[in-house]
């Protein structure tokens, strides 16, 4: 589908005033502020001095419903010129994240592409909205809030309304030439991934959310939400940098779908060719594209055979979500969490978490009453023990604590814990 560019130019002034009424907005995949008071302060030198700033892109979403200017690429720039104009920044403290908010990363080498993550804050241009939508209403509001601190270097002190009026930032604004649903989607998916190759890589929920944004029917079910808006996975979390972080759901998702449709006996189907850390995210995020009927990536052929209607019937995942989330509830008193909701490393979780997810989601079966049964020697086993003597077992193994998540081990951690479940579900 074809888009009509223009391109283009405004004042500073006329930004924030686009911000201030509503007519340009963030979509809700966009992670929140992550620039600090520096890189403000670099931005608005940089424009001072009449230097290049990198234009900000904005896309008109119109499926014929709905109507909106999307801030595609320029958050940071965006927001970074309101709080100069206003002259205040969110205090760090009462808005921070921490690790949790972030995604685990599955990568044993932390970062084996160099790229450094970066947490930001809870808090987007929007919170400042409810205060009004004028310099004055807003800065009489936060000044009295200990949660915004005054800018009092001299740079901020000293812009006054000529820099905002005189000084222009660029644009590039991206319409559409379809009003059709499907057809806006594909433009948007393709946009997205351009911005994503071409400019600065968004982190992995980011590039998530890109996608499956553009089907709200379905949000919760990447994100592993029960209707009620509660965690499928009871809040369950992976100890990254010494931190808990976020289980990363659509990673358990795609894995379950392609092992659904391929040999359950070794798994030697999943993840062909995607053995790089680096190279899963790929994986990952073309599982929404397919669910979302969108291109993928690459090797475009690897979900085929799996039909989302015909193993969800009428949205049967929505209750499925829900047996989940009580299968979880009575599960976690028996798995190894720190602090009572972390897992200390993915194959951990991935013992605990592959054979409960995929009997119950994918095959409709729920947790028996008891968790222990009469094996072949007709000794009692339970659950709890089979899954720590595979736990056990890996790590004896002096390869494996080189690289717990390689692909061969990730496979055998699958099929493991479908065995492994598939005696204590009914």
């Amino acid at each position: 589908m074809m888009n009509k560019v223009y391109y283009g130019e405004y004042t500073l002034k006329h930004w924030i005033k686009l911000m201030f009424t509503g007519n340009i907005i963030l979509p809700e995949y966009q992670r929140h502020f992550v620039w600090q008071e520096r890189d403000v302060k670099r931005l608005i030198q940089s424009l001072k001095e009449g230097q290049f700033v990198q234009p900000v892109t904005i896309a008109l979403y119109d499926d014929g419903l709905n109507r909106y200017n999307l801030i595609i690429d320029g958050q940071q720039r965006l927001t970074s010129l309101l709080l100069a104009y206003l002259g205040y920044f969110p205090n760090k403290k009462m808005f921070e994240t921490t690790l949790s908010e972030r995604v685990a990363s599955e990568d044993d080498s932390a970062s084996d592409d160099g790229v450094q993550n970066t947490t930001g804050i809870l808090w987007r241009f929007s919170e400042l909205l409810q205060y009004g939508k004028t310099r004055t209403s807003v800065v009489s509001k936060i000044s009295q809030d200990e949660r915004y601190l005054e800018l009092t270097d001299s740079l901020f002190t000293e812009l006054d309304d000529t820099f905002f009026n005189k000084t222009f930032l660029g644009f590039s604004y991206v319409v559409p030439e379809s009003t059709m649903a499907s057809g806006v989607q594909k433009n948007f998916s393709q946009l997205f991934r351009n911005i994503n190759y071409f400019g600065k890589k968004l982190e992995a929920m980011d590039s998530r959310k890109s996608l499956y944004y553009q089907n709200s029917n379905l949000t919760k079910y990447f994100e592993g939400q029960c209707q009620d808006g509660k965690d499928a996975l009871c809040g369950l979390m992976i100890i990254e940098d010494l931190q808990p972080c976020r289980i990363d759901f659509v990673r358990y998702l795609s894995i379950l779908s392609q092992f659904h449709i391929s040999t359950r006996t070794d798994a030697k189907d999943v993840l062909v060719g995607y053995s790089a850390y680096s190279s899963r995210e790929n994986f990952y995020a073309d599982y929404v594209s397919f669910i979302l009927n969108i291109e993928q990536e690459d090797r475009i052929n690897k979900f085929d055979g799996f039909d989302f209607g015909t193993v969800f019937p009428s949205d049967i995942w929505k209750t499925r979500f829900d047996i989940l989330h009580d299968a979880t509830t009575k599960l976690k008193p028996l798995m190894p969490l720190k602090d009572g909701k972390s897992f200390s490393a993915w194959y951990e979780a991935d013992y605990w978490l592959f054979g409960l997810i995929y009997h119950i989601l994918f095959n409709g079966k729920e947790l028996k009453e008891t968790l222990t049964r009469l094996n072949k020697a007709g000794k009692i086993e339970s659950l709890q023990e089979e899954i720590s003597d595979k736990i056990k077992k890996d790590r004896k193994d002096p390869s494996f604590a080189k690289n717990t998540n390689r692909l061969s081990y990730i496979r055998s951690r699958l099929v493991a814990s479908y065995s492994i479940f598939s005696q204590y579900v009914q």
